[in-house]
Order: structure tokens, then sequence, then C-alpha cells
């Protein structure tokens, strides 16, 4: 098992290449109401420990047409050019995982007024393709989501 991001740590986020890219619509109830955004999954890399992980990044945050929204990732991360955007690990970032052993840490950024659970990110991810779906599910060491632990709110770090 990779030790999970902390708090204080380092990371390297991807610049959005839109021709590979596309977001994906993540669904949830809050308020009494049905709520929907649209968040990106891409791999990330954490550069103090050298690891990579699953980050989810709302739409509006890493889109090139949103540029101008103050938490958009190119007003908080520091380009690396041909790499991405570094990033500190803070109290603007949640994360959600497998279960209370930090196993399978993934990163969200995100309006942190949303509250979608985190197997909502999960579902998502399994989503992407056929390599990344299998390699997530033995991440988290189960077949199917009923068998995930990660059926709460996101965590702020």
């Amino acid at each position: 098992m990779s030790p999970a991001v902390e708090s204080g740590q380092d990371l390297l986020i991807p610049s959005l290449d839109p021709e590979a890219a596309k977001p994906y619509c993540i669904h949830w109830k809050q308020s009494l109401g049905s709520r929907k955004a649209d968040y990106y999954c891409v791999t990330a890399r954490n550069i103090t420990l050298g690891t990579q992980f699953l980050f989810f990044i709302a739409a509006e945050f890493y889109m090139t047409s949103t540029q101008d929204d103050p938490k958009h990732i190119t007003k908080v991360g520091q380009l690396l050019p041909g790499e991405g955007y570094k990033i500190k690990v803070d109290s603007e970032l949640q994360y959600g995982q497998k279960d209370s052993a930090e196993e399978v840490r993934f990163v969200v950024y995100h309006d942190k007024n949303r509250l979608p659970y985190q197997h909502r990110f999960i579902e998502i991810a399994i989503g992407v393709g056929a390599a990344q779906a299998q390699a997530l599910a033995t991440h988290f060491g189960y077949l199917g989501l009923q068998e995930a632990h990660s059926d709460g709110y996101l965590h702020t770090f």
C-alpha cells in the first residue's frame, strides 16, 4: 500500500488536455434537492512521496474557459511548464478513502459547499475506462461498490 496523501505535501496536477480529457457529471442529494457538477478525474503525482493517486477537480477550476475564477488551478498552483501545476495540500482540498486505515486515498478540489458522498467519485473513476477501472477495483480490494467502506462525506485536510 502506498502512503496516503497528507496535509503539507506537494502535488503535481497535470495540465488539462482538452483533446484527451472529458468531464464526468457527479450527481448527489443535498438540502432536499438534487445537485450535479462536472469533474475531471486525473492521475496526479505526490511530489513529496513520489507516488501517484487519483485527483478529482471541479470543471470550473480546470477548464481553460473559466480561468478568471479565483480558485482556478492556474491561480492556486505554480505552473511547471510541460508538467502541470504544483499545489500544496491544505484545507482547500478534500479527500476520500477506502477505509479508516487511509487505504487508497483520492483527493478532490472543488467548492467545499458541495456535499457529495465519497462513493460518487469512485463510481466516476470506475467508469473512466476498463484498465483504470480494473486498477481502481484492485486498489480498493473489491469488485463492486457495495463492498466499499467509503460511504461518508469527503474529509477536509
